[in-house]
């Protein structure tokens, strides 16, 4: 990584530079040592980046939608779905993992599914249960429907909220 040391003495990566108007520099995908000395994220950040674990589908003030990986995403049984959110941390190395309801698994899943790494043209698993049976979500359609419980080969994808 390149760095540059500005007179104040602090640092950035040169790599991705943004200079706003009072000729400051900022890292617009990463991060900063303002003048103060103090590190922050910029809002830069982009849909589709790595970020916190998995991938970033939504910026919803003040949450940020994080989708895990493929790598971490299971084909189970509704009873066993939460095998998504072990398999999450496992992959990432962070905690917090769900799986979505049947709203979120539409908005921002489905809705922002181009900005997941991947993704099944399948059905996959929510949290909701409606009458004894399992709900998903078709990935091809983003329509909801309800389905026996032991029913297999349906995939879990776990996602966490990041607040900013």
């Amino acid at each position: 990584m390149a760095l540059c040391i500005n007179d104040s003495g602090t640092y950035r990566n040169i790599t991705t530079l943004c200079i706003n108007d009072s000729g400051t520099y900022r890292n617009i995908t990463t991060g900063c040592i303002n003048q103060a000395g103090t590190y922050r994220l910029f809002g830069f950040l982009a849909l589709g980046n790595s970020y916190e674990g998995g991938f970033l589908i939504c910026k919803a003030a003040p949450l940020r939608w994080v989708v895990s990986p493929r790598s971490a995403e299971v084909s189970r049984e509704w009873n066993t779905r939460n095998n998504a959110n072990t398999r999450a941390q496992e992959v990432s190395g962070c905690s917090g993992w769900f799986v979505p309801n049947i709203g979120q698994l539409q908005n921002p899943g489905f809705i922002c599914r181009g900005f997941w790494d991947s993704y099944s043209n399948t059905y996959y698993w929510s949290s909701n249960d409606r009458h004894g049976s399992g709900c998903g979500v078709c990935f091809t359609n983003g329509n909801a429907d309800t389905f026996f419980k032991h029913r297999s080969g349906y995939c879990a994808r776990a996602f966490r909220c990041v607040t900013y």
